[in-house]
């Protein structure tokens, strides 16, 4: 089949690429920018931008299938347009675009965090309700996106909406976020961690149950592709056992992660340097659901999972291998 790939010089969309030639599909991706990513990869490179409608057309055209996994990501409550075109806006010019071109199968990616993850007590899963304008704003826009999705199901286009959590694993090439919080923990440019957690999947995982939802899914659902909730402690002291380290991180109370904010920002300030952390990070650390569930696409797409343990070694060993370690 021909399948085209938006995102695909993200971690997600690398991995998809690679997968999907591997199965024997012709595959063209979306490229803003960064080429050099896919160089070793036999995909037919096109220059777009998700919130060019006009870029869109020629590398829609002759698609079977569509996979959108181009989003923006940045953390904080106020309104940001960059988030909103690239999230909303672009994810509305796929399903309108894809649907003029006559493309069979649409599947977009959202998130975990467009649900609401309280009540933290309850397990979290397809029917939990979504965030509210409360919330951060990125989570908004996955919101804005998922709704853009469904309802375009439900006017007859067939589109599957992906959700998955966070995400770790090799082939990381840029890297991720959580990738570089991988190779600093190891460096030991980590002096200490906050309290808090998040539910990780591997990208391998996410992969293969997108791969198996473009066959089995059915349009106008939606399926979280999690994995299992950890600690960001249990997460590092992972990272540092694959090393061999003998120590183990500190964990930071939260009321004194609070209350260095200012001084984490004059120390940012100072020297150039990106902060450590910020509220937003903090926030969406303590509200993280810790019993999220994949029970329905494991029963419709036979989606499986492997141990953490299992991941993180292999992505050290990738980082090593491409010399980011």
């Amino acid at each position: 089949m021909k399948i085209a790939v938006t995102g695909a010089t993200g971690h997600i969309g690398y991995t998809l690429c690679k997968s999907l030639i591997h199965q024997g599909h012709e595959v063209s991706a979306l490229v803003y920018a960064d080429f050099a990513t896919l160089n070793n990869l036999s995909v037919k490179k096109i220059t777009g931008d998700v919130t060019d409608r006009e870029s869109l057309k020629g590398f829609l055209e002759n698609a079977d299938i569509v996979l959108h996994t181009a989003a923006a990501i940045e953390l904080g409550y106020r309104f940001n347009k960059k988030l909103y075109d690239v999230n909303v806006t672009g994810t509305k010019n796929i399903l309108e675009l894809a649907k003029e071109a006559g493309v069979k199968k649409v599947i977009h990616f959202s998130s975990i965090h467009a649900f609401s993850q309280r009540p933290y007590h309850i397990p979290l899963d397809e029917t939990r309700e979504l965030v509210s304008g409360r919330s951060i704003f990125y989570d908004q826009t996955k919101r804005e996106s998922l709704l853009l999705a469904l309802d375009a199901a439900k006017n007859g286009q067939w589109v599957v909406v992906i959700c998955p959590t966070s995400v770790v694993g090799p082939e990381d090439h840029k890297p991720s976020k959580l990738g570089k919080a991988i190779i600093d923990i190891y460096r030991g440019a980590v002096p200490a961690i906050i309290k808090g957690g998040f539910d990780f999947v591997d990208v391998r995982d996410l992969v293969s149950g997108t791969i198996a939802a473009m066959e089995k899914g059915r349009s106008g659902e939606v399926y979280l592709l999690g994995g299992k909730y950890y600690t960001i402690k249990q997460f590092a002291d992972l990272v540092l056992k694959i090393k061999g380290a003998k120590k183990e991180l500190a964990e930071i109370p939260l009321a004194l992660a609070y209350a260095g904010l200012p001084f984490i920002k004059l120390y940012a300030f100072l020297t150039g340097k990106r902060p450590l952390y910020d509220k937003p990070y903090i926030d969406i650390l303590q509200d993280g659901n810790k019993d999220i569930l994949s029970t329905k696409a494991q029963k419709e797409l036979g989606y499986i999972v492997r141990p953490l343990e299992e991941t993180m070694a292999d992505t050290i060993e990738w980082f090593k291998k491409s010399g980011q370690l």
